[in-house]
């Protein structure tokens, strides 16, 4: 063999060892590629199967946590000494037990709950029903000295009833001057004119479609089972007057609502009707601090509507970390506060994929959530709770940032894990600021537990008829949520708010909002006009 010719032949394998490299490359690489995509399926999979057949609180063994947190403070140097009187406080977060400083979680105690019958409410009307013995109805009944009783009491369903309030207005004259005309008393000022409902049943109209979530059809059905036909398209009218009406309260509740110190903020979708196929539109909610909580609806989910409804506003916006927002903190001067929880459930989502880096996070997490449970406890000044939030929290903290910042530089950025650190990383300062203020949360799970209403609701009514329709549910809603905030009845508040909206003054309706409408009683001629009231005459009134 020549010696060009062994030159050709080294050249050719040559070429078919760089081919098979390649295609070995190739196919590490489409091995790598399947492989993450196992991992995701295998992620997807669990948290489907948690979906469907697990629990949806996000909870974790107390042991397990504190254990890696253990593992981890002592790796980090000099943090032990700062975070030891930190380490291991009660109610670390929410779904998660503490355990005590002797390591061992303690064991749940059952909540004492009274033994024997359940005694029925005083207010309740009472009827007595008395059974005489055979022996007093007889011959011997003059002969029989009653010396006592014995009472039993059963709780006994009576029919939802509804009464026929005929106002009757006398007319007069004067005898022998007709020229005077004719006397007779002015009509009272009803809630949507020319209607047959009174304030009681639009109340109840609006608690049961928007606070027990029963679509018109249904209402309809059920009070046709009292004997009365009412049309849904008639039940829809009155909804829609009395939304309207009740629409000027919850705009003075947003105006007001401006002025508080921080507000939470979160969205969910819905399906809006269409001819073709239904839509999808948006709930928001804006909690405002302990004073209002309020629903807005926008047929997109864009950043209009967060900008839109907090236009002007200047105070902390508790969210998540949405690119919806990005247009509110760009152009409004209200300052970003970061969701601990969002945060949280990354790390809980990773537990299937890296269970001691995933428990070591929890742990860190968990310390906040029990330092801020332990100030609660005590009820202190805000001055001062955003004081010892600062001192308990801070060295937490820093323990916290410096474990991320060594476990970013070891991970997989795109693994479930690494996608969590990064989170917390990029995070970082909304999640820390509420260390500025005591009375700001830690998360936004109050703006997410108001909106449940939504999603409860949405399960029973599976779609609104219109956007119209989701604004008349925005107001409604915005009403009875914040009746619960402050402790007071919907359908005493909805009734009587109606009764006085006709007549009152335009620049006075912040005090009919459920924030002040307790104050609104005591001190003002509100009750006085409620008790003047034609309708709650009616409302008094027992049938026999």
């Amino acid at each position: 063999m020549t010696f060009a010719e062994l030159e050709a032949r080294f050249i050719a394998l040559e070429k078919h060892l760089a081919r098979v490299a390649h295609e070995r490359d190739q196919v590490r690489h489409e091995r790598d590629e399947y492989r993450k995509l196992y991992e995701l399926a295998s992620l997807e999979l669990e948290r489907l199967r948690r979906r469907i057949f697990g629990q949806k609180a996000e909870r974790v063994d107390p042991a397990q946590t504190q254990l890696a947190l253990d593992m981890v403070l002592q790796m980090l140097v000099g943090l032990p000494a700062q975070t030891e009187q930190t380490s291991t406080p009660p109610n670390p977060a929410p779904g998660d037990t503490a355990p005590p400083a002797g390591g061992k979680p303690k064991p749940k105690q059952r909540k004492a709950t009274p033994h024997g019958r359940q005694q029925l409410p005083e207010h309740l009307p009472v009827e007595r029903i008395e059974l005489l013995p055979a022996e007093a109805l007889g011959e011997m009944a003059s002969q029989l000295v009653r010396i006592g009783e014995e009472v039993s009491e059963t709780l006994e369903w009576r029919p939802a009833s509804l009464v026929r309030v005929q106002i009757v207005r006398p007319k007069f004259a004067v005898k022998g001057e007709p020229e005077r005309g004719v006397f007779t008393a002015p009509a009272p000022q009803a809630p949507i004119a020319r209607c047959m409902a009174g304030p009681g049943l639009l109340a109840y109209v609006l608690l049961c479609k928007y606070g027990d979530h029963l679509p018109l059809h249904r209402q309809e059905q059920i009070f046709a089972r009292f004997g009365l036909a009412l049309a849904r398209s008639t039940l829809c009218g009155w909804v829609a007057a009395c939304a309207e009406l009740l629409g000027y309260i919850v705009e003075a509740m947003s105006n007001d609502a401006l002025s508080s110190p921080w507000i939470a903020i979160d969205a969910t979708g819905v399906l809006v009707q269409a001819k073709e196929k239904c839509r999808r539109g948006y709930f928001w909610v804006l909690v405002a601090g302990d004073d209002h909580v309020l629903f807005r609806y926008t047929p997109r989910h864009t950043q209009d509507g967060p900008k839109r409804f907090l236009q002007g506003y200047k105070g902390y916006v508790i969210a998540d970390a949405h690119s919806v927002y990005e247009q509110l903190y760009r152009t409004e001067d209200v300052t970003e506060v970061g969701c601990w929880a969002h945060c949280r459930r990354r790390f809980f989502e990773a537990l299937s994929s890296d269970k001691a880096r995933a428990h070591a996070a929890l742990g860190f997490i968990g310390q906040l959530y029990a330092i801020d449970a332990e100030l609660k406890k005590k009820q202190l000044p805000p001055a001062q709770r955003t004081t010892e939030r600062r001192r308990l929290a801070t060295p937490v903290l820093d323990a916290f940032r410096a474990w991320l910042d060594v476990e970013s530089l070891v991970i997989l950025p795109k693994s479930p894990i690494g996608q969590a650190i990064g989170y917390a990383r990029n995070q970082w300062t909304p999640l820390t600021r509420f260390l500025e203020d005591g009375r700001l949360r830690l998360d936004n799970n109050g703006a997410e537990l108001q909106l449940r209403r939504e999603a409860v609701g949405r399960k029973n009514w599976l779609f609104v008829g219109s956007d119209e329709g989701a604004e008349w549910n925005a107001i409604v809603v915005s009403l009875i949520a914040s009746c619960e905030l402050h402790g007071i009845e919907p359908w005493a508040y909805l009734r009587d708010v109606l009764i006085l909206l006709p007549d009152w003054r335009r620049d006075r309706l912040l005090e009919l909002s459920p924030k002040y409408w307790k104050q609104t009683l005591e001190h003002t001629d509100a009750r006085q006009r409620l008790a003047s009231s034609v309708w709650s005459r009616a409302f008094e009134a027992r049938p026999p």
